[in-house]
């Protein structure tokens, strides 16, 4: 039987498709990179082999054209293979440490050739090419290329990067049309991504 693992940044990206297939170990440290490779970690501590990675969750949108909800599958990330599962648009993914708000900056680096945005899979990737493991980076859009938030999440991680989620409500004070975007989307985006990984056995 195949070793699948599959991580995210918060279990509520992989908790629709996990109750469909109990089977898929699933990690979710935190945001960003270091909490990312921390979550790889524990799955080789705990499982010994990984037959099929996965880097699954929300992502931000720098192609115009995808729309909320739009299940995308990357053919890279940043220099880093990836391979597409059918039946999703297909996108070449952009991992950065940070949460991209500007729609200024999200237009440069859709001329650089990036369609979708997120902050967990480049070390996933990274590990994968090195150990010549199947990756597939599986996310879906939950903020458009022509939005901006004027609620600067990047202030509010602690030193690992996790979001403070309690110094985030109190700024959504300031910026409730920021927080409320963030927070209402997550579980639609969820459950749509959920119903589609459910129809693939990796």
């Amino acid at each position: 039987m195949k070793t699948i693992v599959a991580i995210a940044s918060e279990p509520f990206e992989f908790k629709p498709w996990i109750k469909r297939n109990p089977s898929v170990h699933a990690f979710a440290e935190g945001p960003g990179p270091r909490l990312a490779q921390r979550s790889l970690q524990t799955a080789i501590d705990q499982l010994g082999k990984i037959d099929v990675l996965l880097s699954i969750g929300l992502c931000g949108a720098l192609d115009p054209n995808l729309q909320l909800n739009d299940i995308v599958s990357a053919t890279s990330v940043n220099e880093w293979p990836a391979e597409p599962l059918p039946n999703a648009k297909r996108a070449k993914l952009l991992s950065i440490d940070r949460f991209l708000a500007n729609k200024e900056e999200k237009q440069n680096f859709h001329r650089q050739g990036y369609d979708i945005v997120e902050m967990e899979a480049a070390p996933l990737a990274k590990w994968a090419a090195e150990t010549n493991t199947k990756f597939h980076a599986v996310k879906v859009v939950s903020d458009l290329a022509g939005e901006e938030f004027a609620l600067d999440f990047n202030a509010h991680r602690d030193p690992d990067g996790r979001f403070k989620k309690a110094s985030i409500a109190l700024a959504g004070l300031v910026h409730p049309r920021d927080l409320y975007r963030m927070a209402s989307r997550g579980s639609a985006a969820s459950a749509k991504l959920g119903e589609f990984l459910s129809k693939y056995e990796f």
